[in-house]
């Protein structure tokens, strides 16, 4: 280090230590003061050469300097407990009084540096908390947020563990690690007890764990590999969720129109496959297979009557007819989870031209996997035999997909099932959800890749 650097560094590290006596801009609270002392001191000075000074003078400048001196030293000491005011603050939580992330860094180096034994961490994290803060207000969320740790401190302590607040929404616990599911026991004490009060519920509730030293080493580490957990944790649980209502609106369908589901279930897996095949990712594969299944759970909000009518349909019943994917996507919007699923099936009765309904949406205006399912749906339809309607040929059904191509429906999906049926027929489908364990295909004239699965069925 040159000498110039040694000067430039040795000037931060005395601003540092004045800082930390006086504070920022303290030199303007001492400058007074350390005027009248400088001009005691020369006036003794002075006075001394001078041959001059008297008593008066001389207890008058002793005075003045012993009072700069004992103000220099309060103004250190109020300084000193600032920073230890400013330093408990950072290791205790001001809400709940719970040790803060900081404290829980220092916690784990010692733990990991000491060698002691196995420690399991747990992060918890609390959804939805700012919107419960705006509903019910800053003392309502605060005494919410302050029960919530006094579970949690109730939960560990039995275990000789320690409870954190590490952030506005996350809570971490830290337990001798001894084989037992902590993280499920941890979130089971901190979810709402019978009779409490029911805003509790609006608060979602998910963890994240991870062993030591095992797990991770380092402190920071630790806590992300804990955060990392909440959040895969998380998705399963809307996961799941999903495919409960899923499961339930299908079955309420099922027994208003037993007859559609071999029909929607050969839609959906034919979707798989096409979306697969355009290169989508999982979740767009999901909501698009959700979708497919879900396409006409309006007709629920149809009657009964209407839909078993022989002859045609007046303008009010075809009105209630065409108004079946708003209805359904109403229904399936209030099922947890299914919001994104719920447009693709409002837009599936669009067109590419723009003369669809019910938003007259026209080419990528209209959501990609809607263009797909309604490829699928053309297709599985004019494959089918039908009351009104002979089955078609897979070549006479192409030519027609191909001819409405660019009108009724998007070319590049069109183009998509080409290839596929393509591959189908010359038994090459090895690439059509390569990987994935196969089903067997669906009975009937509508065919299905065997390698294509549901998501979620090989989770």
């Amino acid at each position: 280090m040159i000498f110039s650097e040694k000067v430039i560094l040795s000037s931060k590290r005395a601003r540092g230590v004045w800082t930390a006596l006086v504070g920022p801009g303290g030199w303007r609270a001492v400058a007074w003061p350390a005027a009248f002392a400088m001009a005691a001191l020369l006036l003794l000075i002075f006075d001394h050469l001078q041959q001059r000074i008297t008593q008066l003078v001389f207890w008058l400048c002793v005075g003045l300097i012993a009072c700069v001196f004992a103000w220099l030293v309060e103004t250190a000491r109020r300084q000193t407990m600032a920073l230890a005011s400013e330093r408990r603050l950072k290791l205790l939580d001001v809400v709940t009084g719970l040790p803060t992330r900081t404290a829980l860094q220092g916690d784990l180096a010692w733990t990991v540096s000491a060698q002691r034994e196995r420690r399991t961490l747990v992060v918890l994290e609390l959804e939805g908390l700012q919107a419960y803060y705006d509903g019910f207000g800053s003392a309502t969320g605060d005494g919410f947020v302050s029960q919530i740790a006094g579970r949690l401190v109730e939960a560990v302590a039995p275990l000789g563990g320690t409870a954190y607040r590490i952030d506005a929404t996350r809570f971490a616990a830290v337990v001798p690690a001894d084989g037992r599911a902590f993280g499920e026991n941890l979130l089971a004490a901190i979810s709402p007890q019978p009779g409490e009060h029911a805003s509790d519920l609006l608060i979602g509730r998910s963890y994240g764990e991870v062993s030591l030293p095992e797990g991770a080493e380092d402190p920071e580490v630790a806590l992300q590999i804990a955060g990392q957990n909440v959040t895969d944790n998380k998705q399963r649980q809307q996961r799941s969720a999903r495919r409960q209502a899923h499961a339930v609106l299908m079955a309420v369908l099922d027994a208003r129109r037993p007859d559609l589901r071999e029909h929607l279930r050969s839609i959906a897996y034919r979707s798989i496959s096409l979306s697969r095949r355009l290169g989508l990712d999982r979740h767009a594969i999901d909501d698009i297979f959700l979708a497919s299944e879900l396409q006409d759970i309006g007709l629920l909000a149809v009657p009964e009557a209407v839909l078993e009518k022989k002859g045609p349909l007046d303008v009010g019943e075809a009105s209630l007819i065409r108004n079946h994917p708003v209805a359904g996507e109403r229904i399936v919007a209030s099922a947890p989870g299914l919001a994104s699923v719920a447009a693709l099936v409002r837009s599936t009765p669009e067109r590419f031209d723009g003369r669809g309904y019910p938003d007259g949406l026209a080419g990528e205006e209209i959501p990609l996997g809607a263009r797909i399912i309604a490829v699928c749906v053309a297709f599985a339809a004019m494959t089918s035999h039908r009351p009104y309607q002979a089955a078609r040929s897979e070549d006479d059904v192409l030519d027609e997909l191909q001819r409405c191509a660019g009108s009724q429906f998007d070319p590049l999906v069109v183009e998509a099932l080409v290839a596929e049926l393509g591959e189908e027929l010359g038994g090459a489908t090895a690439t059509v959800g390569a990987g994935i364990p196969g089903l067997e295909p669906i009975s009937g004239q509508n065919r299905v890749p065997a390698t294509v699965q549901a998501p979620g069925e090989a989770d």
